[in-house]
């Protein structure tokens, strides 16, 4: 990242923490071949085995080549490796790219002001834990605690990062919505061009939606119902908002 959150973790923390998302994930992938996958409906553990390493791939790629790749895309060899060698091939591509350059050497982004290597070691380490949780959940089993600073910055970076690729929305309603975790605020102004996020801004007196940095990173992926985060029709505007950008 060129121009890093206030809640960004330095470079080295997020290839540990790629590191460990991506074993546990791996560890799922042939116990949840066959179950639905609740967080995408439709998918199963091996869609979405699939779907991350064809990412990965994707990344690695664009790294590579210094764009993204467009023809032949992707490549027909992949469909006839099993998921788990998959995933484990294309995520040692990426991991190749990602050790073989500085954060800072120019990567193809879809943010204008970030074109870096770093920008994409942050959102595949997000993108990671993500899916880690879904085939936690696909698999039945208790989902592992989320590092806390990780989960803080995903928050900054599904709202000023994932929310900024969603289109112009005429109906926005104009209101704003603060999201509150961890000793943080988020002021999300949904305007219909862009929704506007403001980091910390002084409270004056507006309700907030107020949980722990887990609880409301998932909230913002979707991943939980979040009944009772989403009380004020701002916050369900908001989520809407989201799921049509992620």
């Amino acid at each position: 990242m060129t121009h890093p959150s206030p809640h960004a973790l330095s470079f080295g923390r997020y290839r540990e923490l790629l590191d460990r998302e991506y074993r546990m994930l791996a560890d799922l992938v042939h116990t949840t071949l066959d179950r639905p996958v609740p967080a995408c409906p439709g998918w199963t553990g091996e869609d979405l085995a699939r779907h991350t390493a064809i990412v990965f791939l994707h990344k690695a790629e664009t790294i590579r080549m210094g764009e993204r790749p467009s023809h032949g895309w992707p490549p027909v060899s992949v469909g006839s490796l099993p998921p788990a060698a998959l995933l484990a091939h294309c995520y040692d591509r990426l991991i190749e790219q990602f050790d073989g350059h500085e954060a800072g050497d120019r990567a193809e982004t879809w943010v204008a002001e970030d074109q870096t290597v770093g920008f994409w070691i942050r959102r595949l380490t997000h993108e990671t834990a993500i899916h880690r949780f879904d085939l936690e959940e696909a698999a039945g089993a208790d989902t592992s605690p989320m590092d806390e600073e990780l989960a803080m910055d995903g928050i900054d970076e599904v709202l000023t990062v994932m929310l900024g690729r969603g289109r112009p929305d005429p109906t926005a309603s104009g209101s704003t919505v603060r999201l509150e975790a961890g000793g943080h605020s988020w002021d999300v102004h949904l305007a219909p061009a862009q929704a506007v996020v403001d980091r910390d801004a002084a409270a004056d007196g507006q309700e907030a939606v107020r949980t722990d940095a887990e609880g409301m990173l998932l909230w913002l992926w979707g991943r939980t119902a979040g009944t009772a985060l989403e009380a004020q029709p701002a916050a369900g505007e908001l989520r809407a908002r989201l799921a049509r950008a992620l």
